[in-house]
């Protein structure tokens, strides 16, 4: 029985294909230019992978992008101003390179306590619904305050549902049910295809189990 990947994506030689790996690189080469780790006094930043989590009534793949930030090793509390600010510059960058596709929702992940973006003993996550990144990227005036707000509201304590605030990774290599596409971007984050996979790591307790 062909993959969910293959299933979905048909042959990158048809017109039937999504190139879900060009999509990822475009919006890690959007992150990589509107931020430097540098600037914000973190490690490392990507965009990681998309995971590829069911199909939709058209039989088109039902997507959630992934970006990673590496707040550091040193970090046991993270600075939750900064990641709100991080977070929006993901949104930022992904949004417009997955336009047409069909998004859940993004996963904007944060690993701390621990070295690099897969090696960390520590990762939460914000899952951001599609209604609410188009509103960052497109509405005058909806900032990243106003984003902060507008998730903040909406959360319900379900960690499992976006939009979700504050909670723990999501690993959807793991599921049987879905499959994790990984581009150059993963590659030049310095992850091992074993790290690679773990894109969407974290299992209950942090990213450790990767």
């Amino acid at each position: 029985m062909p993959s969910l990947l293959d299933r979905l994506l048909g042959d990158d030689d048809t017109d039937e294909g999504i190139d879900l790996q060009k999509r990822e690189d475009e919006a890690h080469e959007a992150l990589q230019n509107r931020l430097t780790p540098e600037t914000y006094g973190i490690d490392d930043c990507a965009v990681t992978g998309v995971a590829v989590v069911n199909e939709g009534p058209d039989e088109e793949p039902i997507t959630v992008p992934i970006a990673r930030f590496s707040l550091g090793e040193d970090v046991e509390s993270p600075d939750l101003d900064l990641v709100w600010e991080l977070a929006s510059e993901a949104i930022e960058a992904m949004q417009p390179a997955f336009d047409g596709v069909f998004v859940r929702h993004y996963d904007v992940q944060f690993t701390f306590d621990g070295d690099g973006l897969f090696e960390a003993e520590e990762c939460r996550r914000m899952a951001v619904t599609p209604e609410l990144a188009d509103r960052l990227v497109s509405e005058t005036g909806f900032d990243a305050a106003a984003f902060k707000s507008a998730m903040l509201e909406a959360d319900d304590i379900d960690d499992h549902i976006a939009p979700v605030a504050w909670g723990e990774c999501v690993d959807y290599s793991r599921n049987d049910n879905a499959a994790v596409v990984t581009g150059a971007a993963a590659a030049a984050a310095g992850a091992s295809a074993a790290g690679a996979s773990c894109a969407g790591a974290g299992a209950a307790g942090g990213a450790g189990g990767c």
